[in-house]
C-alpha cells in the first residue's frame, strides 16, 4: 500500500500527539506517586466516613489478622457525652493503629503510630511551606503546609486537605517525632499518620453522614 505525503504527515502528526499524551500521562503519575502510597487518604484501607462493620473488616483483611483477631484489641468512649468510640490495635506490622468513630458509627479520625520512624525525604516530604525543590532537583510533595503541633513547637506537623463530594473536607497529615535539635535541622523522620475530618467541617461531616 502506498502512503501519500499527505497521508505520512497526518499520520506523523498523530505519533506525535500520542507520544506527546503518553508523556503527559507519565508526568500526571509521577506527580500522584511522590512519596508513594504513604500519602493516601487511608490507612490499611480505612477511611474517613466508613461505619464500623467496613472499617473493621478492612483492618481484618488487610493487616492480615486471624481467626479470632475480628475486634480491636481494646477500646474506650470519649468525647463530647462520650458518645464517641476509640478503638485500638496494639500489634500490627504497621504499627499500633487507632480509630474513632464519631457517635460510634462512623470513621472521623484514624491515627498509626509507625512501627519504626519513615524518613521524611523517603515521603517527599518539604522542610518547610515555601521550599519546593531540593537543591539538587529532588521534587517534594508540594501539597503540603508545614507547621507545628503546638506551641511548643517540639513536633513539626505536614498536612493538606481533601475535599469530598458530600461537602467535608479531610485532613492527611504527618508528624515527626520529636525535635531534639532547634529548626528544621533536628527533623530526620516521620513518626506518626493521622486522617481526619478537616477541624471546623465535623458539623457538614455529621450531617452527611446522618444523611441530613
Amino acid at each position: 500500500m502506498k502512503i501519500e505525503g499527505g497521508q505520512l504527515v497526518n499520520l506523523f502528526a498523530a505519533c506525535l500527539l500520542l507520544a506527546i499524551t503518553a508523556t503527559y500521562v507519565h508526568a500526571q503519575d509521577q506527580t500522584k506517586s511522590i512519596g508513594g502510597k504513604e500519602h493516601d487518604d487511608n490507612v490499611l484501607g480505612v477511611r474517613i466516613g466508613m461505619d464500623v462493620p467496613t472499617a473493621l473488616e478492612a483492618v481484618f483483611r488487610n493487616a492480615n489478622r486471624k481467626p479470632g483477631q475480628e475486634k480491636p484489641d481494646a477500646k474506650r468512649n470519649e468525647g463530647e457525652g462520650n458518645k464517641d468510640v476509640r478503638v485500638l490495635y496494639k500489634d500490627l506490622k504497621v504499627g499500633r493503629l487507632e480509630i474513632v468513630f464519631a457517635n460510634g458509627q462512623w470513621v472521623k479520625e484514624i491515627l498509626l503510630v509507625y512501627a519504626g520512624p519513615i524518613p521524611i525525604d523517603n515521603l517527599r516530604l518539604p522542610y518547610s511551606s515555601d521550599i519546593n525543590e531540593a537543591i539538587g532537583g529532588q521534587r517534594y510533595d508540594d501539597r503540603y503546609t508545614v507547621g507545628f503541633v503546638d506551641t511548643n513547637k517540639l513536633e513539626k506537623y505536614w498536612w493538606r486537605d481533601e475535599n469530598t463530594a458530600p461537602g467535608y473536607r479531610v485532613r492527611v497529615g504527618f508528624i515527626s517525632g520529636k525535635l531534639t535539635v532547634g529548626g528544621s535541622q533536628g527533623i530526620t523522620s516521620i513518626t506518626r499518620k493521622v486522617i481526619t475530618v478537616t477541624p471546623g467541617d465535623e458539623a457538614k461531616f455529621l450531617k452527611a453522614m446522618s444523611g441530613g
